[in-house]
């Protein structure tokens, strides 16, 4: 019986080293599972931060682009303007240069009567 107790003993104290082992060993799982569950919040969170600055520079591009856009359309609307300033600028200039034109040609006209009725004058005075 010696030996079967022996053999016993050492079978209990065999699955008692097995069971410690078997302890230790789940517990070494577990606070690995756990480290890599932090992990992987760890990178959601980090991957919603990064979502959350995407959508905040699109957010930035859209009303960059929204504020280009109106920048054009003034910048079209004030070139537009300026064309019809010009244009009318020209047709103004045009008028005061008939306008010009047409008082020399009556200055002209005006001289050329006052010469001949300074004529006719010299001449009813001569007769």
């Amino acid at each position: 019986m010696d030996i079967l107790t022996i053999i016993l003993a050492l079978v209990a104290v065999g699955l008692a080293v097995a069971v410690f082992f078997q302890l230790r060993l789940s517990k070494q799982r577990a606070e690995d599972a756990d480290q890599l569950l932090r992990d992987y919040q760890r990178r959601i969170d980090e991957q919603q931060r990064l979502l959350d600055d995407y959508q905040a520079l699109q957010k930035n591009f859209d009303s960059v682009g929204k504020g280009y856009e109106k920048a054009l359309l003034a910048f079209d609307q004030m070139e537009e303007e300026k064309q019809t300033l010009i244009q009318v600028k020209e047709s103004l200039l045009k008028q005061v240069q008939d306008l010009t034109e047409a008082n020399s040609r009556l200055e002209a006209e005006l001289q050329m009567i006052k010469s001949q009725v300074n004529e006719t004058d010299g001449e009813i005075t001569l007769r």
